[in-house]
């Protein structure tokens, strides 16, 4: 005889409580392990390194960077009367400085983030424009490519289907990459072609009487710069979106445009808590890494200090560590391979930002579409 399930003191029925359901956001834990896996971190680390190898050979040309433009620019009219940071950053009534926030972020972020920034300042001069905007591009180019074969992995792994290997992921990667690509370059085509009625204002503020009239109306130029301002940050927060739609639904550009817009405007709150939860584990997840870097190095030196003694150890760890011109070759190569698992740990992080994108891509999918997390586009009988 089958008992009767207790009843509430309401009169309703206790049901099973599933926490995969009401806390799915636990998927971001598992997004986060996958940062660890092999194929992830072999595809960040060439990722890592296509993108240095661009944007060296940029710097190696003479194109100007002007990462610091931001800060320097107006240096001097800033300090006496701060007229400039009010100008460009009202919110600085009600929160701290951006910029400064941004310097006090780890080295490469804060530099990526002034040279994401410089194209639109208007202070940038046009050398500099065009210079950061080549960077830019080769930046998109290098991880449409990378980004998109790590998205479709971790998809992959987060739905518990049969994971591709590394020649499979990156197969994809290139199959896909226009897609990726295109979704960032239609947006930002976007962007300029609605920038140039102001750029037809600014020939008119060329003169006194033309900045007198662009006072006159700058309501309706602040109206319309809103329509810029929502493609911009739906550029920057979007595209990792986009290339998860990519990378998830196996769609083409105009899709991933869709979808990534779509789902970052319609739950901006819940995109910003997935966030907060994503960079709280990133911080686990690095000391992780950090850890078990730090471990191999140490234990290496360790279990060779033994045959080297001590004087000799202290003579290889401070040459090494010096970051001098030792002429010595051994020294040198044990530099390279030093800067080798500095590089793979640095390549870590853009794996562990591509692998949590998928995942939050799912969430947001789930909160907009009610789609199930477990749904994604399988590749195509005989495809390859």
């Amino acid at each position: 005889m089958t008992e009767t399930p207790p009843a509430a003191p309401s009169g309703r029925i206790v049901h099973e409580v599933v926490w995969s359901d009401a806390f799915s956001w636990w998927i971001l834990f598992k997004a986060a392990g996958q940062a660890f896996a092999p194929t992830v971190l072999i595809l960040a680390t060439l990722g890592s390194l296509a993108t240095w190898a661009g944007l060296s050979l940029a710097d190696s040309l003479g194109i100007p960077a002007a990462v610091e433009l931001p800060a320097e620019a107006v240096a001097s009219e800033a300090a006496t009367t701060g007229a400039e940071a009010d100008f460009f950053s009202p919110s600085g009534v009600v929160l701290p400085s951006l910029p400064g926030l941004i310097d006090r972020l780890p080295t490469p972020v804060a530099d990526l983030l002034h040279l994401m920034v410089t194209p639109w300042n208007p202070l940038a001069t046009t050398a500099e424009f065009l210079g950061s905007l080549a960077r830019i591009f080769w930046f998109i180019l290098v991880w449409s490519i990378f980004a998109t074969a790590i998205v479709r992995h971790v998809a992959l792994r987060l739905v518990d289907e049969e994971l591709p290997g590394f020649r499979c992921a990156l197969g994809f990667g290139c199959r896909k990459w226009l897609a990726s690509f295109n979704s960032a370059v239609f947006v930002f085509v976007g962007l300029i072609a609605l920038a140039l009625p102001g750029a037809g204002l600014g020939l008119l503020m060329r003169f006194d009487w033309g900045l007198a009239v662009a006072g006159a109306i700058w309501p309706l130029v602040l109206l319309g710069a809103v329509v810029l301002a929502v493609l911009a940050i739906g550029l920057a927060a979007g595209w990792p979106l986009m290339v998860s739609a990519v990378g998830v639904e196996r769609g083409d550009s105009f899709q991933a445009i869709s979808t990534g817009f779509s789902y970052l405007y319609q739950r901006p709150i819940h995109f910003a808590f997935y966030s907060l939860i994503s960079c709280l584990v990133a911080l686990l997840a690095f000391f992780a890494a950090g850890l078990f870097a730090d471990a191999t190095m140490n234990l290496a030196v360790f279990a060779t200090s033994f045959g080297m003694g001590h004087g000799r150890t202290a003579d290889v760890v401070a040459a090494v560590t010096s970051g001098g011109n030792d002429p010595r070759w051994g020294v040198q190569a044990l530099q390279f391979w030093t800067d080798g698992l500095r590089t793979m740990l640095a390549a870590f992080g853009w794996g562990y930002f591509w692998a949590i994108a998928p995942a939050i891509y799912l969430l947001l999918r789930q909160d907009v579409d009610a789609t199930e997390l477990d749904e994604i586009v399988l590749e195509e009988p005989g495809e390859a």
